[in-house]
């Protein structure tokens, strides 16, 4: 767990302060919400499979490998790296994601958002990746490293999605309450992780997975990208509810 060189913003320093249903956070995905790197983890995936000489179908990466941590799948799926040295299986999987970082492409609206979020809430990173991957995709690519305040990553975690531990640790450090932060997801089980951790305002992200999908496991807003006309409906809806907690604990105390 990492913190970014910027405080968390005063006005966020303590719970309990602010109207009932006023965001605390933003906690937001990584592959897949803020940048497109599917492409760039199937190809490390195929030189991994390569090196050890496996043939694996379409299906069964989709199943078995797609958005679940190397270090989860070097342990739970059966191969020829079965009861080998695993760090160094893991560090060889991280050289081929790296070798393919410079094609990597970033959300559109994925910087800006960052940037206009922080300004009044604290931001936190969730990945299923490892903290190299993650440090190269939001210093070199997104260019909004500064902005970020906690990152989670593979190595803070026991557990990956759609186990909501990672999201449980970036509100603890964070010290929001789930249940009032917002979040960004691109897949059922990022969304379904959140679900779990407590988190209601989930903005599921067409990316990788179908509106229908995300909203299945728990999303209550789709957006096709993060660019400010996409995201203005959600807060909108924000604003209006915020607006309308005000008033209920106007009426009160009165």
């Amino acid at each position: 767990m990492t913190a970014a060189r910027r405080g968390i913003p005063k006005q966020w320093g303590a719970l309990g302060s602010g109207p009932r249903d006023q965001c605390e956070a933003v906690l937001l995905d990584l592959d897949g919400t803020l940048v497109l790197s599917e492409e760039v983890h199937r190809l490390a995936w195929q030189a991994f499979f390569d090196t050890w000489g496996v043939t694996v179908t379409e299906a069964d990466y989709e199943q078995h490998y797609m958005g679940r941590r190397p270090s989860d799948v070097i342990a739970a799926v059966p191969g020829p790296w079965t009861d080998t040295d695993a760090a160094a299986v893991l560090s060889t999987m991280t050289a081929f994601t790296l070798e393919h970082a410079g094609s990597v492409q970033v959300v559109p609206g994925a910087a800006a958002l960052i940037q206009q979020l922080r300004v009044k809430y604290p931001v936190a990173v969730i990945t299923s990746a490892g903290a190299p991957w993650a440090q190269y995709l939001l210093d070199k690519v997104l260019g909004v490293r500064h902005l970020v305040d906690v990152v989670i990553t593979a190595e803070n975690t026991t557990a990956g999605k759609p186990s909501p531990e990672g999201y449980l640790r970036a509100c603890a450090a964070l010290r929001a309450r789930p249940e009032h932060c917002l979040a960004f997801e691109d897949s059922p089980s990022g969304v379904r992780a959140l679900v779990a951790a407590g988190v209601r305002d989930i903005v599921g992200v067409t990316t990788t997975a179908a509106a229908a999908d995300l909203t299945d496991a728990g999303a209550r807003w789709t957006v096709p990208d993060l660019t400010s006309a996409r995201v203005r409906g959600v807060r909108g809806a924000l604003r209006a509810r915020n607006a309308a907690g005000r008033s209920n604990d106007e009426e009160n105390r009165a």
